[in-house]
């Protein structure tokens, strides 16, 4: 028997929904990370798309390193002192979610694979927003990842 899966750009619709429910669209900056070989880049796009459907200005960036102050100079400041009002920035890279880095981002997102099951309780995860699981890149799930 099939099972239903949602589709790409519905979950990233929900998961924009959340953010913007969560830490609104004044010039926030999402930080996505997520373990080797996740494709950060599709997840960044697919987030914008979310935005957008939701009516809020969004555009991707590949952060530069994972030096914080060199994302901090070259990537948050920036963007955060362009402009005024409504504007969503996600910053794709691996290592945003490092320990020094997780303090530029209002939200953020980890992304993972089902072959990364063992890697599921590293450190970045828990200090992720919300956990992306994209094994299917068409029919990516949000990850609760309660306890239950």
């Amino acid at each position: 028997m099939a099972r239903w899966a949602p589709q790409e750009t519905d979950t990233y619709a929900a998961i924009a929904g959340e953010v913007i429910a969560q830490v609104g669209t004044n010039r926030a900056v999402i930080g996505v990370d997520g373990q080797d070989g996740t494709d950060l880049e599709r997840v960044a796009a697919g987030l914008v798309a979310g935005f957008e459907q939701h009516g809020v200005p969004a555009m991707a960036a590949a952060a530069p390193s994972d030096d914080v102050d060199r994302l901090r100079a070259d990537v948050v400041t920036p963007f955060r002192t362009t402009g005024a009002g409504d504007g969503v920035l996600v910053v794709h890279g691996h290592g945003l979610l490092a320990p020094g880095a997780r303090g530029l981002w209002r939200w953020s997102l980890w992304v993972e694979r089902e072959d990364g099951r063992l890697e599921r309780r590293a450190d970045v995860k828990l200090a992720a927003s919300a956990i992306l699981d994209a094994t299917d890149p068409e029919h990516p799930r949000r990850n609760w990842n309660d306890a239950c």
